[in-house]
């Protein structure tokens, strides 16, 4: 039989449609009534059921709803479904692409899964010890859709230790290489997909770089944050002048330069430095206006709502920096992943830097994450990526 979890009297989020119950809402009894990854029900204070999920006491969110329907069993049937919704709709979402994300955890019905394909080749996470008795059937169901040459697993991140999982990766189906190669509209890309940040590409920016490479040509581009180079050297083949892209992992801008060598943009034109994005933009912008296009695109600043306020002055900063170092006439194109910083807040972090700046800003653009990485209304966590694209006088 399976457990049943009462919530505590009180306002639910998981009652207006989320899929998360979190440890404080359960009693402390319920904390052991059932075996941490195994399946419960959750219902309200007055015993009507809401749905079946996953359970961890030790995560902070201790039940991840997969169903609220009371005939539908959470079994290795249910994940082959979600898992061939989840490529039905990227047949459409994603057409025409070789890397895209398949599966988009929570998002997809399918929570603490990350799926992304590059090419030939998937690269999975599993984030919630509920996922990962279910592994076995995700691997053979994506053979089943996508018949890949190999399939590996990304198993560093720090929520897995938080999930009572250990940190391994590893090769899980066919082969596997270091690095694999795609193409994203006229460029080739080498991605490391065994060791690259996230899973080796920056997916949900597809369509943000294209947009940002349509103010390129006849600009001086610089592209901060730059990893390997997807932005920037997007821009430099959309007709920008010159670039200059900054990032701190060293390993990230050798495969930027490598992946300019490969598309034989001209080396002349590009140039890439190891350094600290904070450190660069100061030195530069104390240097006056001297470039016409920047791109932002920083790592999540705040993971947790206690670090918001610490995040907002990091992005200020790095805004504001990048608005002195544009002449008149420019373009910034900014980005938050930081699903802690609301879109109001970081357009008021914008309106503050600006302010600071001395600088009139415009927004042409307001952009998120693309269709591979849909999001859930009752659930804003998952609408995560902010860009902006402002116009800069």
């Amino acid at each position: 039989m399976i457990p049943r979890l009462r919530l505590k009297p009180g306002e639910h989020r998981v009652l207006a449609g989320s899929p998360w119950v979190y440890r404080g809402e359960l009693p402390h009894a319920a904390l052991t009534a059932a075996e941490p990854g195994s399946v419960v029900e959750v219902e309200d204070v007055h015993g009507r059921f809401i749905g079946r999920g996953f359970f961890n006491p030790a995560s902070v969110i201790a039940v991840r709803l997969l169903t609220r329907a009371r005939e539908e069993a959470v079994d290795a049937g249910l994940i082959r479904r979600r898992l061939a919704e989840a490529a039905h709709w990227r047949r459409i979402a994603a057409a025409g692409r070789e890397a895209y994300r398949v599966v988009n955890a929570e998002s997809d019905g399918l929570p603490g899964l990350i799926v992304d394909r590059y090419g030939r080749w998937l690269v999975v996470e599993v984030l919630s010890l509920g996922m990962a008795a279910f592994l076995p059937v995700v691997l053979e169901s994506l053979v089943e859709h996508f018949a890949p040459a190999g399939i590996y697993e990304r198993g560093e991140s720090a929520v897995r230790a938080k999930e009572g999982l250990p940190l391994q990766s590893g090769v899980r189906y066919g082969e596997v290489p270091e690095q694999v190669l795609i193409h994203e509209y006229e460029l080739e890309w080498t991605v490391n997909v065994r060791g690259g940040q996230k899973t080796g590409h920056y997916l949900d920016q597809y369509a943000n770089r294209l947009a940002a490479a349509a103010y390129a040509p006849g600009r001086a581009v610089f592209d901060v944050f730059c990893h390997s180079g997807s932005f920037g050297l997007l821009a430099l083949a959309r007709g920008a002048d010159s670039l200059v892209g900054v990032d701190i992992d060293a390993d990230a801008v050798n495969l930027a330069a490598a992946n300019a060598r490969r598309n034989r943009l001209d080396p002349s034109r590009w140039r890439f430095e190891a350094a600290n994005a904070f450190d660069w933009l100061r030195h530069e912008s104390d240097q006056g206006p001297h470039y016409d296009l920047g791109i932002l695109d920083p790592p999540a600043f705040t993971k947790s709502p206690d670090t918001v306020e610490r995040a907002v002055r990091g992005y200020k900063e790095i805004n504001l920096r990048a608005l002195k170092l544009l002449r008149p006439g420019g373009v910034l194109v900014t980005s938050s992943c930081s699903y802690h910083l609301s879109p109001d807040a970081f357009l008021g972090v914008l309106a503050s830097a600006a302010h600071d700046a001395r600088r009139r800003v415009r927004v042409l653009e307001w952009r998120g994450q693309g269709p591979d990485h849909p999001y859930l209304p009752a659930l804003p966590e998952t609408r995560y990526l902010k860009c902006a694209i402002l116009a800069v006088d």
